[in-house]
């Protein structure tokens, strides 16, 4: 089961953030030709992308969680020995759940304060709560992907991540 739901959430986590790619490309593009053809520009056309990058920022969190690409000091943490390293590593996880908690109870107040007003992107039709939701779901896929990354440390294994080596 534990593969299964990593797969299912790595599969979402790809999906959202290559439509928030394609969303981001395409109306910049878009709205790049149209505005030096046209000399206009859709007034929607920056909120849209804003929303999209959005999306994609907080999904690639999660899966920056997941492959351990997320900032953090691995360069002092390698040098640790696995006990001490092992206890930072809990710690890191339940700070990530406070941080957690707080951004997703307070994120989600906008949510419902874009509903409740009835707040639409401007230009358009869509709701503003549609941008607004991807802060406390992106902040959800990464909760899970902070306690898949506790399982593994309580369970002694060495999660994946990437070392200040692995960036030069």
């Amino acid at each position: 089961m534990g593969r299964f739901l990593d797969d299912l959430i790595s599969g979402i986590e790809k999906a959202v953030m290559l439509a928030a790619y394609l969303t981001i490309i395409l109306v910049v593009g878009l709205e790049t030709i149209r505005r030096m053809i046209t000399g206009e520009q859709a007034a929607w056309g920056p909120e849209i992308a804003m929303g999209a990058f959005v999306w994609l920022s907080w999904f690639a969190m999660a899966s920056g969680v997941r492959t351990g690409a997320h900032l953090s000091f691995t360069t002092l943490r390698d040098r640790m020995g696995p006990r001490l390293r092992q206890g930072m590593e809990v710690f890191d996880c339940l700070l990530w759940f406070a941080l957690g908690l707080i951004v997703i109870a307070v994120s989600w107040d906008v949510v419902e304060l874009n509903e409740r007003f009835n707040q639409k992107i401007f230009g358009t039709d869509i709701p503003m709560a549609a941008i607004s939701i991807a802060v406390p779901l992106g902040w959800a896929f990464t909760m899970m992907r902070v306690a898949q990354q506790l399982v593994r440390v309580l369970r002694g294994e060495t999660g994946p991540h990437v070392t200040a080596e692995d960036i030069r």
